[in-house]
């Protein structure tokens, strides 16, 4: 999710003079940056005011960084531990073809050494000594069983040798797949984690009175663009959900109050897409784990068609997801030093929504109740 909070006003007054112009807006809608004149009138004109206009993007923008710099980090992880698990299954491949080198390598000793003591050199012995073996043994064909033997031993070694090659590259390839996913994941982690203490630096910058005027003026800009895009049927009204919709919702109402951890799972804390994908899980349908992930592996949806259980999809990189409740209304997982709580729809600028069942209808009928966030 976009560290956010106090969230930048700009984002959601910019929402509602795009959705209200054009209610049908598409679900791959890119959200556009507010101009900074639209930003300074709805701000005012004091000194005070546009300090702490500046102070709001500085924040929004250094939260969202870092979020998606953890969603980064998230996906990097999950792919880290595949590429691992896959190295050592091409190791261990590679370890049972050296086996059966060894083992096809010790019968063709057995049998040299079984010919030479029967009387010197066999046909197997001349086999492995010939320069084009081929050769040798249409020669011998009519040797019978001898040739016929040979010819087996020396393709079953041949057989172990080059699947021994190709395992031994599948398993430097896997390595080195596991070790680029290494490099990604640090790489991300310390982009989140200096971005985090950028965070920190400005919020600590910041007087009370500052935040507290923050937080004010963000939720209530957020509460009057909900209003004003229900009332311009901007987006659905959210009455019916399906049955794996309702117990999406029922979990994610159920973790309200818990706090926010980056990479949260559950059952104890969350992160954004911690809860929508634990949500949905809970629901009976495995959906990707990242805020990214879900953007783009999840059938998308128009926002006047959504209807509660469907992901709403913030920013240009995707990197926030909340989980829809209907009437303007979500809840979600905001940043460190929050709680899992119900947020107007508005909260960010929206990128879009997907729907997790596509193919599962909605079911007359009340979906559950959200209590009021903590």
């Amino acid at each position: 999710m976009s560290r956010g909070t106090p969230r930048s006003w700009r984002a959601a007054a910019l929402l509602v003079a795009t959705l209200v112009l054009a209610p049908a807006v598409p679900a791959a809608a890119d959200p556009v940056p507010v101009p900074g004149a639209q930003a300074s009138a709805a701000a005012g004109t004091g000194t005070g005011e546009a300090a702490l206009d500046r102070l709001a993007k500085d924040v929004e923008d250094a939260r969202h960084a870092a979020e998606a710099a953890e969603q980064r980090y998230t996906a990097a992880a999950g792919q880290l531990t595949d590429r691992r698990a896959a190295a050592a299954t091409a190791a261990a491949q590679a370890g049972a073809e050296r086996d059966r080198v060894a083992e096809a390598e010790t019968e063709a000793a057995r049998m040299v050494g079984a010919q030479y003591r029967s009387g010197g050199l066999g046909p197997l012995a001349r086999l492995f000594l010939a320069d084009r073996p081929e050769d040798f043994l249409d020669r011998q064909q009519q040797d019978g069983s001898h040739a016929h033997s040979a010819a087996n031993v020396l393709r079953q070694l041949q057989d172990a040798r080059n699947r021994l090659v190709l395992a031994a590259e599948q398993a430097q390839q896997a390595e080195r797949s596991a070790a680029g996913s290494a490099a990604d994941a640090q790489r991300a982690l310390d982009e989140a984690k200096a971005l985090q203490a950028r965070t920190e630096q400005l919020l600590a910058s910041a007087t009370a009175e500052q935040l507290g005027l923050l937080e004010q003026r963000e939720s209530a800009l957020a509460d009057r663009a909900r209003e004003q895009l229900l009332a311009a049927g901007a987006f659905g009204p959210g009455g019916e959900a399906s049955a794996a919709g309702r117990r999406a919702i029922a979990f994610a109402l159920a973790q309200i109050g818990k706090p926010y951890l980056w990479g949260g799972t559950g059952p104890d804390a969350f992160d954004c897409s911690g809860l929508t994908s634990q949500a949905w899980r809970a629901a009976g349908t495995a959906i990707p784990r990242t805020s990214q992930e879900q953007w783009a592996g999840l059938h998308r949806v128009a926002l006047r068609d959504l209807r509660p259980g469907d992901l709403v999809i913030y920013h240009a990189d995707a990197g926030h997801v909340a989980l829809y409740l209907g009437g303007g209304t979500v809840v979600h997982a905001p940043h460190t030093g929050t709680v899992v709580k119900l947020a107007p729809i508005t909260m960010l600028p929206i990128l879009g929504a997907v729907r997790p069942d596509p193919d599962a209808p909605a079911q007359p009928g009340p979906s559950p109740s959200p209590s009021p966030s903590p």
